[in-house]
């Protein structure tokens, strides 16, 4: 259903949350009517399917939670409700807020995304003064790290860079790749950098901000935060240099050193070299660990490649990536920290929808010291013959036990039935089934049994603990309600989903409750949205209900309420429940009035309005 709001606008508060830094927030108007004809054209179940597979289970859809790491599917999409919710993670909202948080959008990137996805023409969006200032530091900022970029670049063809160049010419960097990455050299001063950017007529704040200057703990003052080291300009994917890591030429730690997040770089939202990978256009990734590896693969023409920074490849990693390839070959160090790394990140290229490979270079060798000894043409004959990500988990697995050993032998074999259970497709499973009964000669017939059982148990966990997780990650996410009265929580909820569901228990309800009544402020906000949609239609689309709540915390809990609908067998049982719950919140109502009261005249006001709940009974089926 849906229902038209003829509000002329509505602000939507996009709150960018950055770890280490400041919450930055972005205001942007919209008529109204354009969001919700964008939000109706793009069905979310649709939507959502671009990006994962959906089962469907009743009237709802489930996947794999994109937003978190998981076995069992957790991820509910509702078609009738239009809205996707999480119970592993608690990962809720409607369309807007999906494209939002799987492709890292503002809010305005989002509606433009969906309204070009249906073919609607938008108006210009209207910026308030607080976006307009926004932008303008950002492109300050852009401004800054490229000056900065420039001034390593100088220095490295200074005589002061003479040991940064001694160390590219030892790794066999030549002139135009140095001069295509932006290598740079930061020297060894203690403010050379921060004094070239004042003169620059960058502001005191604005270096700050940049994270290419500290403060010194101490004394007054300020001091650069990269010295003595090479300098590789991170790059977003148009290009623009929004960060830095540095490689340190002489003894001390850490060896490399990124900039700290700003409101231009976090470093687990970008991918070194992406901005060069996208414009081979291939839809496969070369995904390597560090700098000089990504550098190296590119000299040598492989132009596919792309480095984490310094960080776990993580679920933001993945849906960033994901924009511009389909398929991944892993190529980590072959030491257990290479392995290990590949097996964490599997996992989560493999439920964003990714092909994935993995390839670890022979005799231990990183991909710079083999290309340099055996040439670009042995290394593509490696990448050619890269193995399928599940031959690489069963071998590794298999190092760990001595399968000649019966009691190893099964819990190896329980393991790879674990791994395969994971797998869609039923002729990759069987492919693999076999290949685990040839090595350990237990009967493919006998890992295919034990196969779906592990996938019986799952789907039976997941049916049973469906609303467990529901309640428990409601209570993680809001610590200060724990303390707080579980009966008088849940009634809220209740009360909310049936007064927006049907107009006739709202009609009875707000002749008892008012806003007030209500313990949670973002409850109080949500009764009186339902009355303001109400007195356009008789039922409150949930979907759009969680429109007007600007911070993704408010779109979480907004969803919740409406995440499991309740079930009533008939309209006495809902008078039923519905006069208890409503009985037990104004009873907490009247008990925190009487508990500020003034006067004894007003807590026996209080006591005898408590006293006639006694007799309270909620009817519905006259209207």
């Amino acid at each position: 259903m849906h229902i038209d709001n003829n509000a002329n606008s509505f602000i939507i508060k996009k709150q960018f949350t950055r770890r280490n830094y400041l919450n930055e927030v972005m205001l942007v108007l919209y008529p109204q009517e354009i969001l919700e004809e964008v939000r109706v054209q793009n069905d979310i179940v649709d939507v959502i399917s671009e990006y994962l597979p959906l089962k469907q289970k009743g009237t709802s859809y489930f996947g794999l939670c994109p937003f978190h790491n998981e076995k069992t599917p957790s991820f509910s999409v509702s078609s009738e409700r239009q809205f996707y919710y999480c119970f592993g993670c608690g990962a809720a909202g409607n369309v807007y807020t999906f494209i939002m948080q799987m492709e890292n959008d503002t809010f305005p990137e989002a509606v433009k995304r969906l309204a070009d996805r249906v073919h609607i023409t938008l108006p210009q969006p209207q910026y308030t003064q607080q976006a307009k200032e926004q932008e303008l530091q950002r492109q300050r900022l852009f401004d800054l790290h490229k000056k900065a970029g420039r001034f390593f670049y100088e220095k490295l063809h200074e005589p002061v860079g003479e040991q940064a160049r001694a160390y590219l010419q030892k790794r066999q960097m030549n002139d135009n790749i140095q001069k295509k990455f932006g290598i740079g050299y930061a020297p060894k001063g203690q403010q050379e950098l921060y004094q070239y950017l004042q003169k620059q007529g960058f502001s005191q704040q604005e270096l700050q901000k940049s994270g290419l200057i500290i403060e010194r703990k101490e004394e007054k003052g300020y001091f650069d935060r990269f010295r003595n080291r090479l300098m590789f300009p991170i790059l977003d994917i148009q290009g623009r240099v929004i960060g830095f890591g540095g490689r340190i030429l002489s003894q001390g730690e850490p060896k490399y050193l990124n900039s700290p997040e700003t409101l231009l770089f976090n470093k687990s939202k970008n991918l070194y070299g992406l901005n060069f990978a996208k414009n081979t256009r291939k839809r496969e990734i070369i995904l390597v660990e560090g700098y000089m590896d990504m550098i190296s693969l590119y000299q040598a023409g492989f132009r596919n490649v792309a480095a984490s920074l310094g960080t776990a490849f993580n679920q933001e990693h993945a849906k960033v990536l994901k924009k511009y390839a389909d398929s991944v070959i892993l190529l980590y160090d072959s030491d257990d920290a290479g392995t290990m790394a590949a097996q964490r990140a599997i996992p989560i290229l493999t439920q964003n929808g990714f092909y994935v490979k993995v390839l670890q270079v022979p005799n231990g060798k990183d991909p710079d010291e083999f290309i340099k000894q055996s040439g670009a043409k042995a290394f593509s004959r490696l990448l050619a013959n890269a193995q399928h990500y599940i031959t690489f988990q069963i071998q590794c697995l298999k190092k760990q036990y001595d399968l000649t050993q019966p009691q190893q032998k099964v819990e190896f074999t329980t393991k790879t039935a674990n791994i395969l259970s994971k797998l869609d497709n039923d002729i990759e499973r069987n492919v693999y089934t076999n290949e685990i009964s040839n090595m350990t000669g237990i009967s493919q017939q006998a890992i295919e049994n034990e196969i779906v059982k592990i996938i019986k148990k799952e789907n039976e966990m997941f049916t049973q603990n469906a609303q467990q997780k529901r309640k428990t990650q409601y209570y993680q996410n809001n610590k200060d309600l724990i303390t707080k009265s579980s009966g008088t929580f849940a009634a809220q909820r209740d009360i909310l989903f049936l007064c927006a569901s049907n107009i006739q228990v709202f009609n009875k309800i707000k002749t008892i409750l008012s806003a007030e009544d209500f313990t949670e402020e973002i409850y109080k906000k949500v009764y009186e949205k339902i009355d303001l949609l109400h007195q356009k239609s008789a039922v409150v689309f949930p979907a759009e209900l969680v429109n007007y709540f600007e911070l993704p915390e408010e779109q979480k809990i907004v969803t919740e309420i409406f995440a499991v609908a309740l079930q009533y067998k008939s309209t006495k049982e809902i008078e039923k429940a519905l006069t208890e719950e409503v009985k037990t919140l104004k009873r907490t109502s009247l008990d925190k009035l009487a508990s500020q009261a003034q006067s004894v005249e007003q807590i026996k006001k209080l006591i005898a309005e408590k006293g006639k709940l006694d007799s309270l009974y909620i009817t519905i089926a006259d209207g």
